[in-house]
């Protein structure tokens, strides 16, 4: 293997892809452990072998020269590809679960604009909060300035914020929403 990996080092990607046939299995048990997801192990073991097809080869001998046991430092890359896609599920699912409101709502197809109003400026600051309800409550921007005792210009500068913030938290809602209908 570490002539192989010198060689791949050296500009021969076909020596690598005599590592991947070699390595590919012991690697992809090693992300299953890790992700429980064979599908997803899959993928991780060969994004990595692409990914390391994708670095020119000055940087390959600049980063990996000094590497003498491959199998370790490969195994090393999928468990932190492993872990890291374990993350990014965790994240994903904390995002989903935070953003949509209970399943139920989706079953009978009820969700409508005005909830996601509510669920979307849930997310906003309380002053934002303040701001976007007087703003909807047809205040004018200089009303809504003397109410808080701010500028013309940082009412205008808060809402478009604000306005920024729901747009983005509307977009995801209704694709969130969206998924789960479909699925």
């Amino acid at each position: 293997m570490k002539e192989e990996w010198k060689e791949f080092l050296n500009g021969n990607n076909t020596a690598l892809a005599q590592l991947y046939e070699n390595l590919f299995q012991p690697l992809l048990f090693i992300s299953i452990k890790q992700t429980q997801n064979p599908e997803l192990s899959r993928d991780i073991v060969s994004d990595l072998f692409l990914s390391l097809l994708d670095v020119p080869l000055e940087d390959r001998k600049e980063k990996w020269s000094e590497v003498q046991e491959i199998r370790a430092f490969l195994t090393i890359a999928v468990r932190n590809k492993s872990i890291d896609a374990i993350r990014t599920k965790i994240t994903r699912t904390k995002i989903e679960t935070s953003l949509i409101p209970e399943q139920s709502q989706f079953t009978d197809h009820s969700y409508s604009n005005e909830d996601h109003y509510e669920k979307s400026i849930s997310y906003l600051n309380s002053a934002e909060k303040e701001l976007m309800e007087l703003h909807f409550n047809g205040y004018t921007n200089t009303e809504i300035a003397d109410k808080l005792n701010y500028s013309d210009k940082t009412v205008r500068n808060k809402l478009s914020v604000s306005k920024k913030k729901l747009k983005y938290f509307w977009k995801n809602l209704i694709l969130l929403v969206s998924w789960n209908i479909l699925n």
